[in-house]
C-alpha cells in the first residue's frame, strides 16, 4: 500500500500543478480536465483512510500555491482549521490562485461548497 499511496501523492501533485498552470492561463478545458483527475485521486486517497488524509495534510504545505490550495480544499471536511489557514494565507498573496483560495473560503463558510 505504501507504494500505492506514494504514487497517488505524486499523481495528485502533478495534476494540481497542471490545474494551477491551466487556471492561470485561462485554459478552462485543461483546468476542468485536471479538476476531474483530482476528484478521482481524492476518492482513491479517501479509500486509504488516515494515510490518504496524511498525504493531503502534507500537500497543504507544498511550496506550490496551486498544490497547497487544492490539497487544502480537499482537506476541509477533515482538517477544516488547518485547511482554512492555508487557504487564507494563499488568498493574502493575491493573484488568480489567491482569488480562488479566497472564493473557496467564502463558499465553504457559507455552506455552499461541497467537497466530493
Amino acid at each position: 500500500m505504501i507504494g500505492n499511496t506514494e504514487a497517488l501523492e505524486a499523481k495528485y501533485r502533478t495534476c494540481a500543478e497542471a490545474y494551477g498552470a491551466a487556471y492561470m492561463r485561462g485554459d478552462h478545458k485543461v483546468t476542468n480536465r485536471n479538476y476531474d483527475k483530482l476528484t478521482v485521486l481524492v476518492a482513491k486517497l479517501r479509500t486509504c483512510g488516515e494515510k490518504g488524509e496524511a498525504i493531503l495534510r502534507r500537500l497543504m504545505k507544498d511550496e506550490s500555491d496551486a498544490v497547497a490550495m487544492c490539497a487544502a480544499t480537499h482537506s476541509l471536511p477533515f482538517a477544516e482549521r488547518d485547511a482554512l489557514d492555508v487557504l487564507d494565507s494563499i488568498a493574502r498573496r493575491g493573484g488568480i490562485i489567491g482569488f480562488s483560495a479566497e472564493t473557496t473560503v467564502k463558499e465553504w463558510k457559507s455552506g455552499r461548497l461541497t467537497i466530493c
